[in-house]
């Protein structure tokens, strides 16, 4: 980006902030209560109700083995859904103003994640507090998974934002995919619980490398790598630059179909 271009993506993603979160309280107090709430009720109904056992979660309880993946998730999946609309949203703003349109769906990405990490490290602190043992030297590796997770957001926002402006359908297509791959993905329970054939089959999820990892990293210490540690960044990166290629290919419609 050069210097205007790298000020106008500020100023998107300040807006994005201020108009999402900032400027009403129910939008940021929201951002704390809804996945709260949300942990509280899957935690209340898979260890009280269904007196759920999970081999993988140790000593450290299941509040906190779903806390550590559900909030990266939150910020992934909300990322995704509200970007997913943004270039629609903005039409009023193409073409009357020369910019790169893919800073739209990147700011509202950037804003969601740069909120919800905030909300994230209150969510380490408080599982300190209470007695869940955080090992915060792993910081130094789960920030680069952090920047890798939002690189895929970005890569999957660019798009879904450019078909959203050709096939409106995306709009309620979308958040039921979302929705699939919540559960397709180990965050509610451990790989260990599934038939070994599902176990593996799961591992193509690339969400699946990452819940495991902060997993792993914050709340065990372990700093073990694999096969997965070289094709998971990879593949997000192919998924980036397949978003930046497809965005840029078919943007100069934009202004035809909005």
């Amino acid at each position: 980006m050069n210097l205007l271009t790298d000020h106008f993506f500020r100023q998107l993603v300040s807006r994005a902030i201020r108009t999402d979160y900032l400027e009403n309280v129910t939008g940021f107090a929201w951002l704390i209560i809804q996945p709260l709430m949300l942990l509280a009720i899957y935690s209340f109904v898979f260890t009280t109700i269904f007196k759920a056992r999970i081999p993988d979660a140790g000593g450290v309880g299941f509040t906190a083995y779903l806390a550590v993946a559900f909030w990266p998730w939150t910020a992934f999946s909300e990322a995704v859904l509200r970007s997913s609309n943004s270039i629609s949203a903005n039409a009023a703003l193409i073409g009357k103003v020369a910019f790169p349109t893919e800073l739209i769906p990147l700011s509202t990405v950037t804003a969601t994640f740069l909120m919800h990490m905030a909300g994230y490290l209150a969510v380490l602190l408080v599982l300190q507090l209470a007695g869940t043992p955080v090992h915060w030297l792993a910081l130094v590796l789960v920030l680069p998974l952090l920047v890798l997770l939002y690189l895929l957001a970005c890569g999957i926002a660019l798009l879904a934002a450019a078909l959203q402006v050709f096939i409106r359908d995306v709009a309620q297509i979308l958040p039921p995919l979302m929705t699939f791959w919540f559960f397709a993905t180990p965050i509610l329970y451990g790989t260990s619980i599934l038939p070994p054939g599902l176990a593996r089959f799961m591992q193509l999820n690339p969400m699946t490398w990452y819940v495991e990892n902060l997993r792993g990293l914050l709340l065990f210490g372990d700093y073990a790598f694999g096969w997965a540690d070289a094709v998971v960044p990879l593949l997000t990166l192919l998924v980036l630059w397949a978003g930046i290629r497809f965005f840029r290919r078919v943007s100069a419609h934009f202004e035809d179909f909005l």
